[in-house]
């Protein structure tokens, strides 16, 4: 009998999965002690956790390119005429009017016509640039209807902020703004005191990434809420992780002496904005434009002139690094080459070309602009709190895990053996059981999930419904013990069914769970629906075969 069950077809695939398992987890002594590939969170190695919260604010206005630009022009010009993307003024005194000194104002270079002046801009275009003169941060015109802009910043300095409460920064935040609208008659219609999510996940993007460029790439990194980053830093003393996350990664601009030798331009320091990655309006071509400070302009523009990339771009192109390792190298563009050379770029914006319109170029171009920023944040992040767990706790916490674990197997054996006084049924469904507990940790180690306490009580819990539906199965076949095997396939089928059943209703109420950003929560859900899926798939058809071959 024996024999035919290892020739089961389902009691193979539980065989190859353990051993599966077994191989993920990959069991080994190192330096005197056991280890494993099962990645755990600091619940059970210690270390530090924190928690940002990212500065900045979405807001909805009502403003026109007119006023705005009228307003920065001033009383000796005139509104004349505007359309959806353009606007004219004229000007009493056309001796005052000088193409540089409006090109000043940054709202794109007008055209001159005797003294009518036209500025091709939208109202959106002028909203952002104005505010972003304004408060001095990056403007983000978010994707939404009606058009939200999102303000990359505090409104309020950190002197402003002394001694205020979280509702009276606001208030008093949204009242700057509004001063700042009226100066230009622009209305506030809503104020929302949080980034955006698309924010959020580029920050928490940017800084796995420059975690990873250090090569701490099992940090756990997650969101939590719309404007919440989590990091916990397994192993990690609570000062060495401020410093990795507060401190922004080494980022350098270098220029090619010759095929070998560069040369430092500028860090990420001098790094003053970074705007998200975009196609060119002329070329198509995918981009990522950014801006350096005056003083790293003019270093730029004297060292492209020194080492020749002005006259000969493809023999000395401009490379860039983070942390050491080259993440972008290409020549300067034809135009910006000889403007360069004959002093006519005045410095600042940048524009770094992917050199196609593609799939590729736009990923690449994502790319890159995640690490430009790598060294400069989309917004600051403010610790809000922050923790430390002792390693030596952390080592108790596991063990009073696995002693749980292993209570709650005992405890199982022993209800089960009260109920059917059969060693030949508590065996092999404690045997099942221990198996599917051991291919979910399996599955986790193969998908590198982090343990944390909440994932581990999944383990128990998945052990337990487990354990649940193995009885089930168990009792339809001493139900059908006395009747034909024809039968007793229909009653372990029925079974079946009312596990599927089960086991569905449990994956749709997890998943939101795993998929949302709902922090320590979403361990539970994907340990939970791992350990579903095993037992469906694995475990309990094995069992449906190995207890029908021993009680039929």
């Amino acid at each position: 009998m024996r024999s035919s069950i290892f020739k089961d077809f389902r009691v193979i695939i539980l065989i190859l999965a353990i051993a599966g398992s077994l191989v993920a987890i990959s069991p080994h002594y190192e330096e005197g002690s056991l280890k494993t590939n099962l990645k755990l969170g600091l619940d059970f190695v210690g270390g530090s956790s924190i928690q940002l919260k990212l500065e900045g604010c979405m807001v909805e206005i009502q403003s026109s390119k007119e006023k705005i630009i009228g307003h920065e022009l001033g009383d000796k010009y005139h509104f004349s005429n505007s359309g959806d993307d353009f606007v004219e003024f004229t000007c009493e005194d056309e001796n005052a009017t000088v193409i540089e000194d409006l090109k000043k104002l940054g709202y794109g270079t007008p055209t001159l016509e005797g003294n009518l002046i036209k500025f091709n801009i939208t109202d959106i275009g002028a909203t952002i640039i104005y505010l972003g003169k304004k408060t001095e941060y990056e403007i983000l015109l978010l994707e939404e209807e009606p058009p939200k802009y999102e303000i990359r910043g505090a409104i309020l300095t950190e002197e402003e902020r002394k001694g205020l409460t979280d509702e009276e920064i606001k208030a008093k935040s949204e009242e700057k703004l509004r001063g700042y609208l009226n100066e230009v008659e622009a209305v506030l219609i809503s104020y929302e005191d949080r980034v955006s999510s698309f924010t959020t996940k580029q920050t928490k993007d940017i800084i796995s990434t420059k975690l990873n460029y250090v090569g701490l790439k099992d940090i756990k990194v997650r969101i939590w809420g719309e404007d919440y980053i989590l990091i916990d830093l397994a192993g990690m003393p609570l000062e060495e992780a401020r410093d990795y996350v507060a401190e922004p990664g080494k980022f350098e601009i270098k220029i090619f002496v010759n095929e070998t030798e560069t040369k430092l331009i500028c860090t990420g320091a001098s790094i003053k904005r970074v705007s998200s990655y975009s196609r060119d309006t002329m070329t198509g071509t995918w981009q990522v434009p950014f801006e350096l400070t005056n003083e790293a302009s003019d270093i730029f523009r004297e060292m492209c002139i020194e080492y020749g990339a002005a006259d000969n771009p493809e023999a000395h192109p401009i490379a860039m690094y983070l942390d050491d390792e080259e993440v972008f190298k290409a020549p300067l563009s034809s135009s910006l080459a000889m403007d360069i050379k004959n002093g006519v770029w005045s410095g600042g914006g940048l524009e770094a070309s992917m050199g196609g319109d593609d799939e590729e170029s736009r990923l690449r171009a994502k790319e890159l602009e995640t690490h430009l920023r790598a060294g400069a944040l989309p917004v600051k992040p403010v610790i809000m709190s922050e923790g430390y767990i002792d390693p030596v706790l952390g080592k108790n916490f596991l063990k009073q895990v696995f002693i749980a674990i292993i209570l709650a197997i005992v405890a199982v054996g022993f209800i089960v053996y009260v109920r059917y006084h059969e060693k030949k049924i508590v065996i092999p469904m404690l045997i099942t059981g221990f198996s599917e507990t051991f291919i979910v940790l399996g599955v986790a180690a193969l998908i590198g999930h982090q343990l944390d306490l909440p994932s581990l009580g999944g383990i128990i819990a998945t052990l337990g419904t487990g354990v649940d539906q193995l009885v089930i199965i168990t009792d339809e076949v001493l139900r059908g013990e006395a009747v034909s095997r024809k039968s007793l396939a229909k009653r372990v089928s029925a079974a079946f069914a009312i596990i599927f059943a089960s086991a569905a209703t449990t994956v749709i109420a997890m998943t939101p769970l795993a998929y949302m950003q709902l922090g320590v929560l979403k361990g539970f859900a994907v340990v939970t629906i791992i350990g579903i899926f095993v037992g469906i798939f694995i475990t309990r058809p094995a069992y449906g075969n190995i207890i029908k071959k021993i009680l039929g």
